[in-house]
């Protein structure tokens, strides 16, 4: 079975900013990306073997600017694309007056 998180982590990287493979490890810096696995099924042949991988990944994008979360989150597609993944939903997460800007973005692959 894939397991994705190491190609995804090094690949993310590659925006240069702090990335984190879950939500609930602390960041002291923006901006910063975190992401998990949402979903990493398998569909199974008739010898229960694995012919394939749903796979889901969730990213968010935390910045202190409007426009520097969409930058990043482009920079985020086009590496995911270079992976294999389309992005397949993205939303600004409302914030109060003050707090960062937060993106959430969806992407999915068969494998």
């Amino acid at each position: 079975m894939y397991q994705p998180k190491q190609d995804i982590y090094e690949k993310l990287q590659e925006t240069g900013v702090t990335v984190l493979q879950s939500a609930q490890e602390t960041y002291t810096e923006t901006p910063t990306i975190t992401f998990s696995v949402s979903d990493n099924s398998t569909e199974l042949d008739l010898n229960n073997e694995i012919v394939s991988q749903s796979i889901i990944v969730s990213i968010d994008i935390w910045t202190d600017t409007s426009m520097e979360a969409s930058a990043l989150q482009n920079a985020c597609e086009i590496l995911m694309r270079e992976l294999g993944y389309k992005m397949t939903y993205s939303a600004d997460v409302p914030f109060p007056e003050g707090a960062l800007h937060h993106i959430n973005c969806r992407f999915e692959t068969t494998r």
